[in-house]
């Protein structure tokens, strides 16, 4: 299923962390991995036009490299469960299965942080890019059976980030809000980065 396949990509990316060397306060490029859990706001006409919720909930895993602490240049993938108002069966090999509405999306980022704040552990940041979406109503693990494909675009975006502590794996808060404001509208989520950075 996808949802194993993503959580397979967060423990892949738990153990590439974890083999990042310790130390990487002197580099002029350090290597950021992340990973989170949003919540997805949809235009409610682009919904409603696409038979699901306009709310969603989702994983992103994202990886990048930050430039002398301060300027990153990353790229995310990640994936939205719809709620689905037109879910459909159908007999497979396996037996009746349900559809299901799923949305992902892949991003390339360019952004700048300020490093931890002198007074508490906080780093501010802001992101800018854009992600292009791929969008369908289908049944999972099955070849042959019936897709629909849905259009909920995605565009240009900013995101305000903050990360707390002094630790090399930090807790981040991103709300990535979409310009065009046509499909996805924006992303909240809560997660982690490990860059090997501390204060």
């Amino acid at each position: 299923m996808r949802t194993r396949g993503m959580l397979q990509g967060i423990a892949l990316l738990a153990i590439a962390a974890g083999a990042l060397p310790a130390q990487q306060q002197s580099r002029t490029f350090t290597p950021a991995l992340g990973f989170s859990v949003g919540s997805m706001a949809i235009e409610p006409t682009t919904a409603t036009g696409s038979e699901v919720g306009d709310r969603s909930w989702g994983l992103q895993l994202d990886a990048g490299v930050l430039v002398k602490r301060h300027l990153y240049l990353g790229v995310d993938l990640g994936s939205q469960f719809l709620d689905d108002k037109a879910q459909f069966q159908q007999n497979t090999t396996g037996g009746m299965k349900k559809s299901t509405a799923q949305l992902t999306y892949l991003s390339a980022m360019t952004g700048v942080r300020t490093g931890s704040l002198p007074v508490v552990p906080v780093a501010l940041g802001v992101n800018v890019g854009a992600s292009m979406t791929v969008t369908r109503r289908s049944i999972d693990d099955c070849s042959d059976c019936q897709t629909d494909k849905l259009k909920i675009p995605g565009g240009a975006w900013a995101e305000p980030t903050m990360l707390f502590g002094t630790r090399a794996l930090k807790l981040r808060l991103t709300d990535r809000i979409y310009l065009g404001g046509d499909g996805m509208r924006s992303v909240i989520s809560v997660g982690g980065e490990f860059t090997g950075l501390k204060k």
